[in-house]
């Protein structure tokens, strides 16, 4: 019979062990990269954090209220909003009757009792005396100035 040399097998054996467990650890791996990157994105978190009663959500149901004096802010016009990805970075600028223009963000008081409480792309909510309400951006078309003809 032929006698083989085992001293070697040892040490063979643990680096196929080894290099086995390595390439089933990558496949493992890839496999959750894989499963990660064909789940649908997650929700924004204006998205997760609106609750059933939200008023945006009720306002387009049942129409505004015409009656409610309490969420109108006669004087205030929203110029510009900033949408940063953490909601508080958030920034607005106002321009407010007799004030001028101001920069505010989620939280700020910019009128006795109002305070602004989220920033939309194209709109501002915030509350006033336990009401809420939605300032947007003036829809009417810009005055333009008549143009007088130059003559030569």
């Amino acid at each position: 019979m032929l006698q083989t040399d085992t001293s070697t097998l040892l040490p063979r054996l643990l680096t196929i062990l080894v290099t086995l467990s390595g390439v089933a650890l990558l496949c493992w791996q890839a496999r959750q990269l894989y499963l990660q990157m064909t789940r649908l994105p997650a929700a924004s978190a204006a998205e997760t954090t609106r609750s059933p009663a939200d008023p945006q959500r009720l306002q387009r149901l049942f129409g505004a209220a015409g009656n409610n004096t309490e969420a109108r802010l006669p004087g205030v016009t929203l110029l510009g909003c900033i949408v940063a990805a953490n909601p508080a970075q958030s920034q607005a600028l106002l321009h407010i009757d007799g004030m001028g223009t101001l920069t505010v963000v989620s939280g700020d008081a910019f009128l006795p009792g109002t305070r602004v409480e989220r920033i939309g792309s194209d709109h501002l909510m915030f509350s006033r005396r336990g009401a809420s309400g939605r300032l947007e951006f003036d829809r009417r078309p810009p005055v333009m100035a008549p143009t007088v003809p130059v003559q030569p």
